[in-house]
């Protein structure tokens, strides 16, 4: 019998994580959850933090076991690959459509299956406890289109805040208290998860989501070293949801920002997709 393995899944916000755990679910003898836990209720104590996720994959593993049921944040039953509507509401903004609840995996799964939870950014904060203990990969993007779709959601990151980091890092909080600048608190944010994921992480578990895209998921699943054949899959890192206007400033405000993305992402990289976006590309 194979050995069952837990993977954690996360990434900077809006970065393609939600998708990625899609993919993940595509996987033959994988079961993937979206953001099930509830982290505003996990202690804050990390190594109290850790042992209550712990527990929460065996709960869900048992469950499935039993029933083939499991939380996670859903529409409709399933795991989307992307939570947010696709039109923008009176305020301009996307409105969030999952939610959580119990789902249920009707394909028998086999004995030792794999189990993978994705959680953005509370995952990042308990890194580098949570690599040492599960098979872990984070996702990155460009920052120019992190940041026009932080711009577009109905999410506390649009208004600077990441309460699940917050929760685990004091420091990371008080930081963004004293910053009555929006974008300055998005580029702290920033700074801060690409920062960890440089430092607990290898490069190899460390994937754009450009190139998950461009692989179809292959990239994703040979990561955690799976097998997945290659879905058809659009870029969407210069969508029409996005504000041109709002893209070109936060582009400027990207030139004169030396934060950790740097370390996977250029002046070029931001310089390429703000001409895209000006062209009214829809990738």
């Amino acid at each position: 019998m194979n050995a069952a393995r837990h993977l954690a899944l996360t990434g900077v916000p809006r970065s393609g994580t939600t998708l990625c755990c899609h993919l993940l679910g595509q996987v033959a003898g994988t079961v993937a959850l979206f953001e099930p836990i509830e982290v505003q209720k996990l202690p804050r104590g990390r190594e109290a933090a850790l042992e209550a996720v712990a527990a929460f994959y065996a709960q869900s593993r048992a469950s499935l076991e039993s029933d083939g049921t499991a939380w996670s944040q859903q529409v409709d039953g399933r795991v989307p690959d992307n939570p947010f509507s696709s039109q923008r509401g009176s305020d301009g903004q996307r409105r969030h459509e999952a939610t959580r609840g119990r789902i249920r995996f009707d394909a028998p799964l086999p004995r030792g299956f794999t189990l993978a939870i994705k959680h953005n950014a509370a995952f990042t904060a308990l890194l580098p406890e949570l690599a040492a203990r599960f098979d872990t990969c984070a996702i990155v993007r460009n920052p120019l289109a992190v940041l026009a779709s932080w711009h577009s959601v109905d999410l506390p990151v649009s208004q600077g805040r990441l309460p699940a980091g917050e929760h685990f890092d004091p420091d990371l909080a008080k930081r963004l208290d004293a910053e009555t600048d929006r974008v300055s608190r998005q580029l702290l944010i920033l700074d801060w998860l690409f920062e960890r994921y440089a430092r607990h992480l290898p490069p190899s578990r460390v994937l754009a989501y450009e190139t998950v895209v461009a692989t179809g998921g292959a990239a994703l699943a040979a990561a955690f070293g799976l097998e997945l054949a290659a879905q058809p899959l659009a870029e969407r890192n210069a969508s029409r949801l996005y504000s041109a206007q709002v893209c070109e400033e936060l582009a400027l405000r990207l030139q004169k920002d030396r934060g950790a993305w740097r370390s996977r992402y250029g002046d070029d990289d931001v310089a390429a997709l703000l001409r895209r976006m000006r062209g009214g590309a829809l990738e």
